[in-house]
Parts: structure tokens; sequence; C-alpha cells
């Protein structure tokens, strides 16, 4: 009887929108599905036989196995995969150790992502080489991501996997790798505007952030927007009414998404969930008096709202925050808001 034995290497990981810059991940190539597991029985020399795997080599440190990895492995006997997984707003990026392929002799042309005719590329990072494979939004259909859509998040994901090599014999001993990665992104995000409020004189300081999939919050002079605010301190009187912009900044959200307002309000201090608030935009409808949309919320990528300026008894600051949300133009849920007459997002 003819049998044929398959080796799989079968590696995965995943980045949520909001992490704090690129992390590298780890995943295991066990295969718990199929397979044989060989157990040794350990000698006095406890690297005898050597538990390193992926050619690692074994120290003796008291009485225990201690395994220095190759490049491209980590993990107490070198068994699981370094990966790099970048998730920004224009694109996603997934790379692999160059020595991870070179070790288990598969050559970079028999490499791709789900799609065979997008190959990987070689590239440098930090004085290392990788293999990696960067996806955007022009992109990402072509070389065969799955994306995903529910109400909060949209994901996209993809597979660095090699081919076997036709070499016409009957048995094979290359391994195979897959590396499946995934990025999420979320569609809600509180988007902060920070200033202070000198009590005696009022007068309004602040400075500007901006959230994690890139929105930003401006204010201006006028409702004609022409004339913002200069950082890094203005002061503005509290009779005056200030003129908010909300408005997304990436190239590829600019295609794809529409901006909505869900919540704005003020607090005391830097902490937005504070117990002290007032409430600016409470549900996408104005909720202070002096709260005024100036265009169709939902409607566009970006959303502009006045109020008066104002400040808290006993306390010299206001902070204000906004919830924005990104929306998708063809969902099944609409982006703008249906409130009460009178200035109001239609």
């Amino acid at each position: 009887m003819e049998r044929t034995m398959r080796c799989l290497l079968l590696v995965s990981a995943l980045c949520l929108a909001g992490c704090e810059g690129n992390k590298s991940e780890l995943a295991s190539p066990r295969d718990s599905r199929r397979g044989l597991a060989l157990h040794f029985k350990r000698s006095p020399d406890a690297c005898l036989p050597n538990p390193c795997q992926h050619q690692g080599n074994c120290r003796v440190m008291e009485d225990r196995a201690v395994c220095s990895c190759k490049p491209g492995f980590t993990g107490s006997f070198c068994q699981d995969v370094v990966l790099k997984l970048a998730c920004e707003e224009e694109h996603m990026k997934m790379m692999v150790r160059k020595e991870v392929f070179e070790l288990l002799k598969i050559p970079r042309e028999l490499v791709h992502l789900k799609n065979q005719e997008c190959k990987v590329s070689e590239m440098e990072e930090e004085d290392e080489l990788f293999f990696a494979a960067t996806l955007t939004g022009e992109n990402h259909t072509a070389c065969g991501s799955i994306i995903q859509r529910n109400s909060s998040h949209m994901s996209y994901s993809n597979v660095i996997e090699s081919e076997q090599e036709e070499h016409g014999g009957v048995i094979s001993r290359r391994f195979q790798l897959e590396v499946h990665f995934s990025c999420i992104y979320a569609y809600e995000q509180v988007v902060k505007l920070p200033f202070a409020l000198t009590a005696v004189d009022k007068l309004v300081q602040f400075v500007v952030r901006e959230g994690h999939f890139n929105v930003s919050m401006r204010l201006y002079k006028t409702p004609s927007y022409l004339q913002p605010y200069h950082l890094p301190t203005t002061a503005i009187p509290i009779t005056d009414t200030l003129y908010v912009l909300l408005k997304i900044e990436g190239q590829q959200q600019l295609k794809y998404y529409l901006l909505s307002v869900e919540d704005c309000w003020a607090t005391p201090s830097t902490d937005p969930y504070q117990d002290m608030r007032h409430e600016l935009i409470e549900k996408g409808c104005p909720h202070d008096e002096t709260v005024t949309y100036l265009n169709a919320i939902g409607e566009s990528t970006t959303a502009k709202f006045s109020f008066q300026m104002f400040r808290f008894v006993g306390y010299p600051e206001v902070f204000l925050h906004c919830r924005v949300r990104l929306c998708v133009p063809d969902s099944l849920e609409p982006c703008s808001k249906v409130s009460s007459p009178g200035g109001l997002p239609g």
C-alpha cells in the first residue's frame, strides 16, 4: 500500500483598531486535529534528545533545558513563529521573518496571498529581513481578502501561504506554511477636544487630538469655517459661539465611509466618563439649547455644529468630547439621525 505523509505548519495572527503601534503576535504551528505525537523518555542530560524545535540550540541550566531559538522563532522550545501585523488606517501589513522560510526551505516564489497572483515581497525593517504582504483598499478584493461587516465592526482577513513545489516525486518532505491574519476596525470611537477654561476672565484654551481611526476635531471662529483657532492656546470669550468641525482624515476612509455624530458632552476634567457632565448632543440630537447643526449629519465625511461657550460652576476648566461613528453608505442601518425640527440632522 502506497502511503503519503504531509506536514502542515499552520500559524495565525490577529490585530485590533485602537492598539497602540505595531505589535508582534505569536502562533503555534501545532495542529491538534490530526498528526502523530512522539513522546521521548528524558535522559539524565536534559538536552538529550534536543527538545528545541526548528534547529534551536539547547543548554542545560539548573538541570533544565533552555533553548536559544533561531531568528523568527520563539517560545520555551522554539515552537512558535514570530509574526508582525500592522493594522493602519490606510493599509494592513503582515510580515514573517525571512529566516523562517529559509529554515523550512520554502522559496519566496512559492509564497503568496489567498489569490496566488499576489506574491509576497522581501523588505527590510529595523535591520531585519521579512517576507511581507501589504493590503490596501485598492487590492483587498483582488488578493482574495474576506471582508466582513456587522453593526459595530468591519474586518479584513487574508492568508500568507506556500504552495507545494512540483517535483514529480512520490513523496515530499517540504513544509507548507499558512499565516492567517485579520484586522478589525470599529466604526465607533470617542474623539476628544480638551480645552481649559479660565474662570476669572472666562477665556478658553484648547488642544486638538485625533481619534484612532483618524477623525479630527477642530474649532473655528465663524460658520464659514475659514478661520480656525490656532494652537497651542487661544483665548475665547465665554459669550462667543464655537464652530466645531469633525472630519474623516484617512484617504481610504474618505472613499468608503460617512461620518455620524452620536453624542457630544463636556466635563470639568479630561475624564470623558466623569459623573459631572453637560450634554451638548445626545443620540444624534442637540440637547443644549444653543447647539445648531450646520450640515446634514451622516450624509458626508464631515460634521459641523456650533454652540455657545460656557463654564462649570466651581471648576476652572471645561473639556469637550464627542462620540462619532463611521457609517457604510449602503448599510441597512441609516447613518443620519431623525430628530425634532430646529437646525437638526435630517
